[in-house]
């Protein structure tokens, strides 16, 4: 609904977690916050500046709006359309005040005249008044200006009144340089802020102006050299300075020598006066700000002021990060302390971040930094400091330090001492982390041994794969992991594929695999007809160690009338001589009294078997009548639903091994019930008396917050205002924390523990989940079976499952909601004692609903409204709620919410018409399925599958599979495998002594539930997992076939994703990748950045134009040789090379070194697959794609390129494309390009045919002076879209005998297009365009409209606006429907199109008829009006298309402002997730039925189950 432009978080007043605020395009602004009681996001605020007399003052180019927010949360201001602001207040109290400052906009040229275009702007710290700094240029300049205008950019200061809405200046400085491009403010003590610009780093306060700087390269300061220009050119309103005292040697640190450019880099402060900076090449320096004698450093730092820098190269590569997204997201105690609060630093008023942390005591600081890259993954990094390590800094005329002599520490791979930190590590990331031991012994402990550690040491945290910017894609068959081919069934025709896309840049270029479903590696397959269900279960045999004993021993297949048991050993072999029950169906089984005994449920009772699989204990229940039907266990306590409903209640004695009934519930009506276990030391349930007690406790806690500020207040200088107001704070933040420590640190610890023994489970506890036919959901405890949570109206599905003691008025009657056949609950994720809590639905349609359990405490409890929350406390006294029945105690209940998690994965079967002219109203009714004896359990839970290959651990998953005609994955990781670890070194150079890079720390999962199908294999009958010597961590599923698999999940796919992807790291970049199906390979285009050298390209294109002869040299190469280049960088090229790449081993097989590559392609040429590349020297290369003998124990070695012909052409080709077996070429450009003046060439653009004759010549048939730059051609039979840079889309068409090319009609609306396809309804055909502007258009040849002028112009039917520019677009024909009677294949008339965008996402474009397409629009208004959006932002407005020029709109209809003639999917598919009463009322008001509405969301999407 809305692209974020910025954000921000602020604390408001009485809240205890801050809250964000959003700005979005053009002028808008909300503010959100978390809601407990809903566990979701919650609109605070909107806020809306777009006027229409500001808009009509607008340029073309609009500019993204910039929010920035005061550190001490008092306004915000928000910087939009190029020249306004607008200033945002905060309410500093809860009370309200009619003189409260409003918020108002400005022009910026109100704050000072000469600010004409603001570069960057931030608030500083530690001021009386909201302080801004705002860095701006009056003119522009550039780099070829230098000489006229440079240093053109200044800084200004100004103080924010905002009850007055003045802007005193405070202080400024001019004459900064000219790409100077962020600022950074700087905390006390030291204060004031940090300028960056390309060459240097600049610091300014107050009292050091202009600034002290520190230069990186030689470029610094270089425009003062440059020639003086002629007096006409060198006057103007801002002269050249020739003598900036910013270039004065006394106010510069040198480090030009090194170098290095600050373009595209970021920084984030780790400590007051040292930052760590990532370069766009990924370097990692550190620069620390050196004040006088007296100030101190670091954690240490008494007062301000900057002498000089020292920068250290660490000779460490990171990810590359994206401009802003670099931020340190807290800084943490250093462990040991008893209390999450104890002897710490607390540093008031900090700007986006988190409080400070740093203990005194041990002496050591940490600091976690997010570093955010669009072109990488991105890293969350743990940066531990002890200020007293060693530290060899590299002096300023090194480039390259020389090795230590005592004490050298590698910087890769080397274990550092982390003493404690992974208590923290484990409330972050749920995992406990291996501990690292100092490297040559273990951990010192002496006062005075943090001096033999190193100053700075870096491990990476956690990883958030990324897979942007896609370059180019294309899709291809997965390769097979077994000769066991997948059978969906006898009519399900499906063709799996997966899209491979090029991503990432330099060396974090790499193949990303996209795959929609999960594809089992299959090991075995065993034809089993028979078998309904399976069970796997595990038993302890005392004579087998815990690695055998995690095997599982049995597996217990149910057949319609009998059982088979196998066992599985090193095969699968079937037992006849044992205790288990094989008469008949078996209900269910498990292992039981923690895994010391095999219980097995049947019809008529229950067994209990040991380790050899003897009997143990038969159990009967149930008579002729009744009988068992379902079962669920956890460990000592068993369920069992009877036939009629009724429930009993089994439990497992462990000493005398014998399962005995509890309580029988009779005639209470349930559809299923789920056992869960709430282990001891878990916060998983919580009731209401435990969350009380550990409230009380917390109000009665004096935060360090509270207490500090207290302290800071008395000790403030009421006379000093100008201070205040002007100056630093007079408070140190060192004697603050000296005030608070000890009291913080005595007030918490003993509470804290009281609370922690409070609100803790001292025990196991388990519960009963019980679904019941008039749709009510209750939660009993075991084994009394008291009722402890109560939902009456379950079956409608809301958002938000409460507890309620209210009478249900329905209790006697029947369900009017979803039917709900079963019900599992089950705890997921990587934290032993904290997983989340699911309860998994499974409708009688074969619906999948979640939900999750969340602690509702007092404060959540506020928020709800207490009308309708009987159980909601009013104070933390409160030992009883008047409720509907009376006053009684309700403090066992649970204090507990319900929250639905929302889903796209549609596993409802479609329904079928009668009526095939698109109406749908006459469905056919299916044939009825016959009754089973017992229920069929299709929510199949699993512990841990995956995990280890090759001898190393992986991640491993758990969660639940279920069954069906459309199964699917609900799984989340339990981490396990090793995080690459983000940073290496960097050749040439030798480690840093004192820095030091530690393990990284074992993958854990995000605590997100991931929903995949699985749909390769058609239906799954019954699934369970396996885990034994050849299959391990894996598992068995049977579908619709009879075929048993016995399988394992593929290690190389990330599954804790939107989609399951892979990456493939080549450390180039990628370009252009095609698939060849003959040969099953890839085609890839790619290169590798080499420095860029201007003399030998201007020898190389003299010699090549003929200007030069053999062995003669230009006169400016010889000049430039002389030159002393020290400390300049030059920009870099890329060597290209065409590779052939096998999915077998994503190996490259065969490479060839050519130019620079413009277009890559593969066709139907001669009876031929071949591969076509294009170079920077006009060539046309043909190449076939041969068989070859492989090499030794390299099998997928055996394909190979062979060059068939080349061709020159005497111009660029700048696109390819095949048609009817011709080659298709864009040669020329618009516009004559060249590198230098004396190679000119004046060839006209032409769209030229080839046709390739006896694999030996390319001869051109054909061709078309189009008079613009192609960058995309698309052919399908004989027609061919073709798309420019500026111009549009241009339709033409080719005719074979004789050959001609002839335009047929183009679009006359200037449009920068990006990519184009034809999108194909039965006879009907569309061309999809995507342009500069992130839309997405449809247009369409239309020669009989009268609009279109005979078919010269192009008709617009259909617009959205996608929010992300689509790179590329490929056209793919919808699976089959199915098989007629005489098994005759039905194929799809329909084509969709799939596009990649460049912020790595994915669309489908898929076409519909006009009868869905209105019954889905009607759909679609109803939810835009009718539904809350988050933020306050409208879909409408954000799907309405966005551009610099008007585009027309021919053919489309007036209507509301949004998409045109395109509906948007993002907002139907939220139908799925919505509540049955909302569904209902929305489909009544469009005169349809909730039926209907997702069958037609089914028929969007049937038939693109390609991935």
């Amino acid at each position: 609904m809305g692209v974020i432009s910025s954000m921000a978080r602020v604390r408001l007043p009485s809240k205890d977690v801050d809250a964000l605020l959003l700005a979005f395009a053009d002028a808008k602004m909300s503010l959100v916050e978390f809601s407990r009681a809903n566990s979701t996001i919650v609109t605070v605020s909107i806020h809306y500046f777009e006027r229409d007399e500001i808009k009509r003052e607008l340029t073309v180019e609009r500019h993204p709006p910039e929010l920035r927010v005061d550190p001490q949360s008092r306004c915000a201001a928000l910087y939009f359309f190029g020249d306004r602001m607008a200033i945002l207040p905060f309410r500093q109290d809860v009370t309200s005040d009619p003189d409260d400052p409003s918020s108002h906009v400005f022009k910026i040229s109100e704050i000072d005249p000469k600010v004409r275009r603001i570069v960057d702007f931030v608030f500083l710290h530690d001021f009386f008044e909201p302080t801004l700094a705002i860095l701006y240029e009056t003119y522009q300049t550039w780099t070829g200006r230098l000489a006229a205008r440079s240093d053109n950019r200044n800084l200004l200061v100004v103080s924010l009144d905002m009850t007055k809405k003045t802007f005193p200046i405070i202080y400024q400085t001019t004459h900064l340089p000219y790409n100077c491009t962020s600022l950074f403010p700087l905390t006390s003590p030291l204060g004031g802020l940090l300028i960056k610009s390309t060459n240097a780093l600049i610091y300014v306060d107050q009292t050091s102006l202009p600034g002290v700087a520190v230069a990186f390269n030689a470029f610094y300061g270089r425009e003062q050299a440059l020639p003086l220009p002629p007096p006409a050119d060198a006057q103007g309103p801002t002269p050249v300075l020739r003598d900036n005292m910013l270039y004065h040697a006394s106010n510069v640190t040198d480090y030009r020598n090194w170098g290095l450019s600050l373009a595209g880099s970021d920084l984030a402060f780790v400590n007051p006066d040292t930052c760590v900076v990532i370069c766009a090449t990924g370097e990692i320096l550190l620069v620390e700000l050196v004040g006088h004698d007296d100030a101190g450093s670091g954690w240490s730092r008494r007062n301000g002021g900057v002498k000089r820098f020292r920068v250290t190269r660490t000779g460490v590569r990171s990810t590359v990060p994206s401009p802003g997204c670099m931020v340190r997201v807290g800084v943490s105690s250093y462990p040991g302390s008893t209390s999450a609060f104890a002897a710490l630093n607390f540093v008031p008023g900090t700007s986006g971040e988190l409080k400070q942390f740093f203990d005194e005591t041990k002496g050591f600081a940490r600091v976690h930094l997010f570093i955010g890259s669009r072109v990488s993954d991105s890293l969350l990094v743990c940066l531990t400091e002890n200020p007293n390590g060693e530290f060899a800094v590299r002096s300023a005329g090194d480039i390259v330090d020389r090795p230590a002599e005592n004490g050298l520490r590698s910087v890769v791979g080397v274990k550092s001492a982390r003493m404690d930190e992974e208590d923290e590590d484990e409330d972050l990331y749920g995992g406990s982390s291996k501990v690292s031991k100092a490297v040559g012994g273990s951990l010192p402990n002496g006062p005075d041994s943090t001096a033999s550690l190193p100053r700075f040491s870096f491990r990476v945290c956690d990883v958030l794969p990324g897979l942007g910017p896609v370059r180019d894609f294309t899709l291809g068959e997965p390769a097979k992991y077994s000769t066991d081919d997948f059978m969906p069934g006898e009519n399900i025709l499906r063709r799996d594929l997966e899209a491979v896309c090029c991503v990432g840049n330099g060396a974090s270029g790499a193949l990303g695999i996209l795959s929609r479903n999960v594809r089992p590696k299959v090991l075995t397959t065993v034809e089993l007809n028979e078998i309904k269900e399976v069970w796997s279960v595990k038993c302890m045999d005392p004579s087998l160690d815990a690695y055998g004993n995690d095997f599982h021993k049995f597996l217990i297949m149910s057949k319609e009338f009998g059982t088979t048991v196998l066992k599985t050993d090193e095969e699968l072999n079937e037992i006849s001589d044992s205790g288990f029950y094989t008469a008949g169906p078996t209900v269910f089984a498990a292992s039981v009294l923690r895994e010391t005994a095999i219980m097995q449920v049947q019809p008529n009772g229950v067994l209990l078997l040991d380790f050899k699989g003897q009997l143990i204990q038969n159990l009967e229940i149930g008579d002729d009548d009744t009988w068992i039907v379902s079962c669920s266990v956890v460990d000592a306590y068993v369920v069992l639903l009877m036939n009629v409903g009724d429930l009993v209640l089994l439990r497992a004695s462990e000493s005398d091994r014998a399962l005995s009934i509890v309580l029988e519930k009779k005639d209470v009506a349930v559809t299923s019930a789920s056992v869960y276990c709430s282990e001891k030391g878990s916060m998983n349930f919580l009731t209401v008396a435990s969350v009380l007690r550990k409230e009380t406790v917390d109000q009665n806690r004096e935060t360090p917050n509270s207490y500090l500020n207290k302290r800071k207040h008395e000790m403030i200088d009421d006379d000093d205002d100008d201070d205040d107001l002007y100056g630093k704070s007079n408070i140190s933040t060192n004697n603050t924390n000296d005030l608070g420590r000890d009291r913080v640190g005595n007030s918490m610890s003993h509470e804290a523990a009281v609370s922690e023994n409070t609100a803790v489970s001292q025990k196991d506890e388990y519960y009963c989940f019980v679904y019941k036919e008039n749709g009510a959901l209750e939660i009993y405890l075991l084994p009394e079976f008291t009722l402890v949570f109560n939902a009456p109206r379950f079956d409608s599905l809301p958002n938000v499952v409460h507890d309620t003691t209210a009478k249900d008025e329905s209790a006697d009657g029947e369900s009017v909601g979803a039917e709900i056949n079963e019900i599992l609950v089950v705890s997921l994720g990587s934290m032993p004692l904290s997983q989340d809590v699911y309860l998994l639905a499974r409708t009688e349609l074969n619906d999948l609903i979640i939900y999750r359990v969340v602690i509702l405490d007092e404060l959540a409890a506020r928020q709800r409204d207490v009308d309708t929350s009987p159980l909601t406390p009013k104070s933390p006294s409160n030992t009883s709620v008047s409720t509907a029945n009376g006053s009684s105690s309700l403090l066992h209940r649970l204090s507990i919410a319900l929250i639905r998690v929302p889903h796209t994965h549609m596993s409802r079967d479609p329904v079928v018409y009668s009526d095939t002219d698109g109406d749908k109203l006459k469905p056919i009714s299916k044939t009825p399925v016959r009754p089973s004896f017992v229920k069929r359990h299709y929510l199949r839970p699993f512990n841990k599958i995956g995990g280890v290959s090759d001898k190393r651990e992986r991640n491993s998953y758990c969660g639940v599979f279920m069954t069906g005609k459309k199964p699917c994955w609900i799984m989340a990781s339990l981490g396990g495998g090793d995080h690459s670890s983000g940073f290496e070194p960097i050749e040439g150079m030798p480690p840093v002594n004192g820095f030091q890079l530690e393990e990284p720390s074992r993958a854990s999962g995000k605590r997100m539930i991931r929903v995949h199908p699985c749909l390769v294999d058609g239906s799954v009958k019954t699934f369970a997992e396996l885990h034994n010597v050849n299959v391990p961590y894996g598992f068995v599923y049977l579908n619709e076939m009879g075929l048993l698999r016995l399988c394992e999940l593929p290690w190389q796919f990330n599954y804790d994703l939107e989609w399951p992807m892979c990456k493939i790291p080549l450390r180039r970049i990628p370009h252009k990748i095609t698939y060849h199906f003959e040969s099953q390979t890839y085609v890839l285009a790619a290169s590798t950045p080499y420095p860029y050298n201007l003399s030998k390209a201007q020898q190389a294109a003299a010699l090549a134009a003929g200007v030069l002869q053999q062995g003669e040299e230009l006169e400016i190469v010889g000049e430039r040789a002389k030159e002393d280049r020290t400390g300049l960088y030059y920009p870099s090229i890329g060597a290209f090379s065409l590779e052939l790449i096998s999915p077998v081993t994503w190996e490259t097989v065969d490479r060839r070194e050519t130019e620079l590559i413009y277009s890559l392609g593969d066709e139907l040429s001669a009876a031929r697959e071949l591969s076509k590349t294009s170079n920077a020297f006009r060539q046309i290369l043909v190449f076939d794609i041969i068989d070859v003998v492989p090499e030794v124990d390299n099998p997928q070695t055996c394909h190979k390129f062979k060059l068939l012909h080349a061709v020159d052409e005497k111009s660029p080709i700048t696109a390819l494309c095949g048609i009817n077996g011709y080659l298709l070429c864009a040669i020329g450009s618009r516009v004559s390009r060249s590198v230098f003046a004396f190679v000119l060439n004046d060839v006209k653009p032409q769209m030229i045919i080839h046709a390739f004759e006896d694999s030996d010549t390319l001869t051109g048939i054909a061709f078309l002076d189009t008079n613009i730059y192609v960058n995309n051609l698309t052919a399908v039979k004989n027609t061919i879209i073709l798309s420019d840079m500026t111009k549009g889309v241009w339709f033409c068409g080719f005719q074979e005998d004789p050959p001609k090319l002839k335009m047929l009609g183009k679009d006359y609306s200037p449009m920068l297009t990006y990519a184009c396809e034809f999108v194909i309804d039965d006879n009907e055909m569309a061309f999809l365009v995507s342009d500069h502007d992130k839309n997405m258009h449809i247009l369409s040849y239309l020669p009989d409209s009268f609009q279109s002028y005979e078919g010269q112009k192009l008709i617009r039917k259909g617009e959205i606006h996608i929010g992300s520019r689509i790179q590329k677009f490929l056209r793919l024909r919808k699976l089959p429907t199915g098989k007629t009677k005489n098994g005759v294949i039905v194929f799809s008339k329909q084509f969709f199109c799939v596009g990649v965008t460049l912020d790595g996402g994915m669309n489908f474009t898929v076409p519909c008829s006009e009868k869905l397409f209105k019954r889905l629009y009607a759909v679609y208004s109803r939810m835009v009006n009718n539904l809350l959006p988050l933020a306050g932002l409208n879909p409408r407005g954000f799907r309405q298309v966005q551009g610099r020029h008007k585009l027309q709109t021919s053919m489309m209809s007036v209507g509301p402002p949004g998409p045109k003639a395109v509906l948007d999917g993002d907002v139907l598919l939220n139908y799925l997730s919505l509540p049955v009463t909302t569904q209902s009322d929305i489909a009544r008001s469009v005169g349809s039925s909730v039926e209907r509405i997702i069958d037609d969301l089914h028929e969007v999407f049937l038939g693109t189950e390609y991935f």
